[in-house]
């Protein structure tokens, strides 16, 4: 699957039921909250997602809601997006690092 476009972000922010979701640490949360716009979290580390799939269902019911998952450069989103793609959720886009997903709002 082609990369999230900037644009493809920007769209899906402001579609109703749309998520976002901070897949980082609680300690990088803390340190760097998203300030711009209510957002969700569950961290998702490369070698263990459990935190996310546990969380999964309960913070994003709807599974063909819009989800935009970011977390510090990227590359977790990018591991949230296929776990969550695996288990049915039919509209995921990786909006990158926070820094990414703030140029973007």
């Amino acid at each position: 699957m082609p990369a999230t476009t900037r644009e493809e972000v920007r769209t899906a922010v402001d579609l109703p039921g749309a998520i976002i979701l901070d897949v980082r640490t609680k300690e990088e949360v803390a340190a760097a909250p998203l300030t711009k716009k209510p957002y969700k979290h569950a961290s998702c580390h490369l070698d263990d997602p459990s935190e996310l799939l546990e969380k999964a269902e309960e913070l994003m019911p709807d599974k063909n809601a819009p989800v935009i998952i970011f977390c510090r450069s990227g590359r977790r989103a990018g591991k949230a997006k296929e776990l969550l793609e695996e288990r049915g959720y039919t509209h995921v886009l990786n909006a990158g690092g926070l820094s990414d997903l703030e140029s973007i709002l």
